[in-house]
């Protein structure tokens, strides 16, 4: 009996323990040494997986960047920039130049594109972190970006630089949810000077506008303005800004095909890059068919009144983006890249949507391997139909959140809507 009201000793605490779980802060940041150990680990591994992917030489690297690479090596550098050598803009044209003196392009330009992966995930991380206040959730962001594979392969084996543009317009969303209207126009300006994909996430901000959300309308000059100061170089190497600006008119010209390998629409109409039915007029008919959808929803959004939190503002970005691309022409299999971070964003909010993310990134590395390795996984109607669903699917979560009772919305952190 003596020996059963002996209490039990109590468990000796390690101190590795205590080690790890000490807390420091960043700011308003704050992490633990075990969350630091495991970055620390997931950026060594992030990498390794990319180095072993260097090697590959990408369709893309072998017809354009090689060629691009030793015009601008036999022209002496920053001298390349007074004439025109690609069909891309001048700041990934710096980008170039600043490699240049590396004896491996291919090496060198894939380091490019992978140092800006780690600046996307760094860019997650602060979005993930504004959005639910949770430090483990935002590193989990950045396991998510440096570990998704459209990621790995676009940088690491593709050579592209998607990333580049993706990253600064996650930046301008973190902005824009800290009511920041001037620092996320700006930095669409940024994005903007890299790819004119960034127009996909335009929708978004018109529509926050018209629902007198944070968005200042004329911080959007803040775009323009940002492209011509990126481009300053180019011009005093002695390049016109006419020819600068039409880069992006020229792009639109090369490839007239409905789809270029994203299962969109025009995989219905069979307006592939290995058919040529009515591409002038399908690319007519598709411009103005997105407009008026994303029109629609503009006008639907704008007209219903509904508290607008930071669950919305995602799924609305998310939608938006996925509706421009599956409805507008010309569009190319790597420009799901903007949706696969979005749907990140959108799963982290809210865990029981991580089968929507998991189900968009599939979608994502299926149409990436005609280009990569010449397989076919998938019949991309069949991928349309399921893109398609998704988008469905998404558009309907949209639709229901702007038709909550108001007595039944989410209760709100004070100062924060989320």
């Amino acid at each position: 009996m003596a020996a059963k009201n002996q209490k039990a000793p109590a468990a000796s605490v390690r101190k590795i323990d205590t080690f790890l779980g000490k807390t420091l802060s960043v700011g308003k940041i704050q992490f633990t040494v075990l969350d630091l150990c495991f970055v620390i680990v997931l950026c060594l591994f992030a990498f390794a997986a990319r180095w072993y992917l260097y090697p590959l030489q990408s369709g893309d690297y072998k017809g354009f960047l090689s060629r691009w690479m030793q015009k601008i090596q036999q022209m002496g550098a920053f001298t390349s920039l007074g004439v025109e050598i690609s069909n891309y803009t001048s700041p990934y044209m710096y980008l170039m130049c600043l490699v240049s003196g590396f004896s491996n392009s291919l090496y060198a330009l894939k380091t490019v594109s992978v140092v800006f992966d780690y600046f996307g995930a760094f860019c997650m991380f602060l979005l993930v972190h504004q959005l639910t206040g949770s430090t483990r959730k935002g590193i989990l962001g950045m396991a998510c970006v440096l570990l998704c594979p459209t990621v790995i392969l676009n940088s690491a084996w593709w050579c592209q630089c998607d990333m580049i543009y993706v990253s600064f317009i996650l930046l301008a969303l973190y902005f824009l949810f800290k009511d920041n209207s001037a620092a996320c126009f700006l930095l669409l300006g940024v994005a903007f000077s890299f790819k004119v994909q960034t127009v996909f996430i335009l929708p978004l901000v018109v529509i926050l506008w018209l629902k007198n959300k944070t968005v200042n309308i004329w911080h959007l000059l803040l775009i323009p303005l940002m492209f011509v100061v990126l481009h300053i170089p180019a011009m005093i190497a002695g390049r016109p800004l006419s020819q600068l600006i039409s880069v992006y008119f020229g792009q639109a010209g090369i490839y007239p095909w409905g789809t270029l390998k994203f299962p969109n629409l025009y995989e219905f109409l069979d307006e592939t890059m290995k058919h040529k039915h009515h591409m002038q007029e399908v690319g007519q008919f598709g411009v103005p068919l997105a407009i008026m959808l994303l029109g629609t929803l503009a006008w639907y959004v704008a007209s219903k009144r509904f508290k607008i939190t930071d669950t919305f503002i995602v799924t609305l970005a998310l939608f938006s983006v996925s509706l421009a691309l599956y409805t507008l022409p010309h569009m190319h299999e790597r420009y799901g890249y903007l949706v696969d971070m979005l749907v990140i964003v959108y799963a982290l909010q809210r865990p029981e949507k991580t089968w929507v993310a998991v189900c968009y990134i599939l979608i994502s590395l299926i149409t990436y391997m005609p280009f990569l390795v010449g397989a076919y996984v998938l019949p991309f109607p069949f991928l349309a139909a399921v893109l398609l669903a998704l988008d469905v699917y998404v558009g309907y979560d949209l639709y229901r959140q702007m038709n909550i009772p108001q007595e039944n919305a989410p209760v709100l952190q004070p100062g924060r809507s989320k």
